[in-house]
């Protein structure tokens, strides 16, 4: 599990060091600017988790595609078409996505957000939807290469893009060489061009193969069936990242409606914790390779045997981690705080100090459930998932509503329900994944897939 997480570890990290970042120098250089790029940041990914996610399916196909069974020349040839159809794909969301960035201002004054903050938060989900197109490509793009376990030119682009992206978060932000700061601006705007020089640096090499030659002609054609493939099964997992990022954007903007400092806060110690929980979502991912490989060709006693070594490793992990926010709350918020003014971080330090012993729990929960979750998703339990954090989320966003101050206790209110929900959420998955295991179905989900040629 180990040698399949650690360099997908350092691929997630990149895109990790990018939003971690856009937030830090937000923070030095304005915090209400840092709390902006939270709030609208989350609501970025509410509104393009689900064509971003189905794009991510295609990795699956491409793996299947190229199995022993298939002659190379169909294989490339049904891979070539799969990443046609994202180009498709990606084409007819484009006028989505500019409909949904004009009334974006509207929606943050709706919820209550001073006039300052809403003109922030719009002007960074505006730009920062330039991304969209670039981030359902790259998603494409990237299968061809996971499809295979070749993990080298993934690893390359993303430092290469996350190198781009601090420099020109720093220029264009703080502004110098002749331009003006642009603040948020700034930053979505380092966000979109260093993402675009992804996505070119992958179609570089792949226009390069010889098999995009050969098959050119042949792939290019829309296709609705290969676009079914992709986005039914693809689009179930988009919808459960839609409700858990939509259900944590509304909490993100209640937390915002109360408090300003609360959020940039909140930003801080978020920021801090979504870059050092960055290991867990490579073994995540490793988890879901090797649990469905043992499920498929071993059956359920080494299936078992996987979940129970990728909990120990979670679980590790998680102490480690929660022991780390609440031992040395000082030295990380330095990372956050260090170029925010005097005045300020003697108002924001002490709530971030506060949260992160908030994160620290949220987090024995989290980890926990993303580690279980992957395992699911492996055994084709994406229902699941999606019942276990529609429900839970649903639950406690609507009481935590009914019940919730309006001053600057809501923070850690808000917190709370935050953990509450992460613990629901893991009940649910484990109780799923446990009746699973204990009661296997006759045949795994992705076995006939595995093995037919036809699949």
């Amino acid at each position: 599990m180990l040698s399949v997480a650690l360099p997908l570890t350092a691929t997630v990290g990149c895109f990790a060091v990018t939003l971690f970042t856009d937030r830090t120098l937000l923070m030095w250089y304005q915090p209400v600017s840092s709390a902006a790029s939270l709030a609208a940041g989350n609501l970025y990914w509410a509104t393009v988790c689900i064509p971003v996610t189905a794009m991510g399916f295609i990795t699956p196909l491409v793996a299947i595609a190229m199995g022993p069974k298939r002659r190379r020349g169909e294989a490339n040839r049904r891979v070539w078409s799969l990443l046609w159809q994202a180009i498709w794909i990606t084409l007819l969301c484009i006028p989505v996505f500019a409909m949904v960035g004009l009334f974006s201002e509207q929606l943050f004054v709706a919820v209550g957000h001073a006039a300052e903050l809403a003109a922030e938060e719009a002007t960074y989900f505006r730009t920062l939807l330039l991304v969209a197109p670039a981030s359902m490509l790259e998603a494409g793009l990237t299968a061809f290469f996971v499809g295979r376990r070749i993990t080298t030119p993934i690893l390359r682009a993303n430092v290469a893009s996350a190198v781009l992206n601090v420099v020109l978060d720093y220029w264009l932000i703080f502004g110098g060489l002749g331009l003006p700061a642009l603040g948020v601006l700034g930053a979505a705007l380092a966000t979109a061009v260093a993402m675009w020089f992804k996505v070119a640096v992958f179609a570089t090499l792949l226009i390069r193969l010889s098999s995009f030659g050969r098959h050119r002609v042949t792939a290019w054609r829309p296709s609705r069936k290969l676009m079914s493939e992709i986005m039914v099964p693809g689009s179930a997992l988009g919808i459960q990242q839609l409700i858990r990022s939509a259900l944590f954007s509304f909490v993100l903007m209640a937390i915002g409606t109360a408090s300003v400092n609360g959020l940039a806060a909140t930003s801080a110690a978020l920021s801090l914790y979504q870059l050092l929980s960055i290991p867990a979502i490579g073994l995540a991912t490793a988890v879901s390779v090797v649990t469905g490989q043992a499920y498929a060709k071993s059956g359920i006693g080494l299936a078992v045997k996987v979940v129970r070594r990728s909990l120990v490793l979670g679980g590790s992990f998680a102490i480690a981690l929660a022991g780390l926010l609440v031992m040395f709350p000082g030295p990380l918020l330095d990372i956050s705080l260090g170029g925010v003014l005097a005045a300020q971080r003697s108002e924001i330090e002490p709530v971030a100090t506060r949260l992160l012993g908030f994160a620290a729990v949220y987090c024995l929960f989290d980890v926990a459930g993303l580690t279980l979750a992957a395992a699911a998703k492996s055994i084709g339990k994406t229902t699941l998932l999606l019942t276990a954090t529609a429900i839970s989320g649903f639950v406690c966003v609507t009481i935590g509503w009914m019940h919730a101050p309006t001053n600057a206790a809501a923070v850690s209110y808000w917190w709370s329900v935050l953990i509450v929900w992460a613990a629901l959420q893991f009940l649910g998955i484990a109780a799923g994944v446990w009746v699973t295991l204990t009661k296997p179905s006759k045949s795994h989900p992705y076995r006939k897939q595995a093995t037919s040629p036809a699949a």
